[in-house]
This record gives C-alpha cells, structure tokens and sequence, in this order.
C-alpha cells in the first residue's frame, strides 16, 4: 500500500482527461417595456366667419340713396305738383320740381311737361342727419340749403292703422304744416318727401 501512496494516483486517464463543464441553464425574464400608444389627431379645420359689412370695410349703403318724393295737396285732385330728391353715393343729389303723376303706383315727376331740374351736393352729418344743397346753374331756379332727417316708416298718429312711409323731414316742409287753410287732414297728404316706390 506503501508503494501505491507513493507513486500516486495510477488512475492516469482521470487526472489526464479535460473536464467537460456541466452546462448551466441561465433563464432571463423579459419584461416587455410599455409601448407609447400615438393617436393621430387631425387638426381641427379652422372656419373663417364670412365677414359682415361692419367688420369688412365695406361700408354699407347710406339709407338716404334713394329717390325721395312729396306731392302737394291733395293726391286726387286732377293734377297735382311736387318735387324730388335723388341721391347718389358720390355726394351728388338731383332735385325736381314740377307736375307729379303716377305710373303702377309710383309717383313721378312729369319729365314731358313743365318742370325744372338742378343738380346739388349732400353731406351726411350724423344720426340719419343731412345736409342738402342745390344751387340755381342759371338765373333762376331753385335754391336749397336744408338739413334733411331721415325718419324711419311709422304709423300715422292722426289716423291710426296708415303707415307713413320712410321720410326726410327738414323746418322747411314742417313750416309748411298747416300754412294751406285750405288743405282739410286727408291720410294720403305727404306732408314731407316720401321714400318713392321705385327709385
């Protein structure tokens, strides 16, 4: 046994032999890491608002541009005689005067018979408020220097259920009120220019 010891291990082929590792198994949990979820928005499509006249720029048309008409006395007596006004967006008005008749409900100035005619200026001066001038071209002729208010359509307070069309009223046609003894309360009586039908 001696001899054994002292020549050592005779097993040669297991100190000789490479060892083969026992694999080792490594198991690795995964955790998926979240996932960012990106809903695609649209934009919200953008609606321009169609721009009124106040906001344009556009300014919008002045009430006065119209033709205007008052008829004296009484509209059926078998002819009668007034005068106009039209006026234009230029600052330009034309004015009338002379016999009236009425063509499908419009009063007009008769154009084919005696009358006169002259061009003159209007100014707005605020608060449906106007400045007319009309200046004789000739010798003679009309002179106009009044100041005109625009008074919206309104029920007749003198004969109810009549409603008097828009009119411009001045100190001159309200002078007149009344002046004409002759003249009885009558609802079809235009005491001031009238908004005419048809300008």
């Amino acid at each position: 046994m001696a001899g054994i010891l002292a020549a050592g291990c005779t097993n040669t082929a297991s100190t000789n032999a490479p060892l083969t590792p026992t694999p080792e198994i490594i198991y690795v949990t995964v955790t998926p890491s979240p996932v960012a979820t990106v809903v695609a928005t649209l934009p919200t499509p953008q609606v321009t608002p169609v721009p009124s006249l106040a906001t344009s720029g556009i300014p919008a048309a002045d009430p006065i541009l119209h033709r205007w008409i008052r008829q004296y006395g009484d509209p059926t007596a078998p002819q009668s005689t007034g005068y106009e006004f039209k006026f234009y967006p230029d600052g330009t008005v034309d004015y009338r005067e002379g016999t009236t008749k009425e063509v499908s409900s419009n009063i007009i100035i008769d154009t084919t018979y005696n009358f006169s005619e002259e061009t003159g200026t209007w100014t707005s001066l605020g608060n449906m408020t106007y400045l007319v001038k009309v200046l004789p071209t000739g010798q003679s002729g009309a002179q106009i220097i009044r100041e005109y208010t625009l008074v919206p359509a309104h029920q007749n307070p003198d004969f109810p259920g009549i409603t008097v069309p828009a009119q411009i009223e001045s100190s001159y046609e309200t002078n007149l009120i009344g002046a004409n003894t002759n003249e009885q309360p009558n609802a079809n009586l235009m005491y001031y220019p009238e908004q005419a039908e048809i300008d």
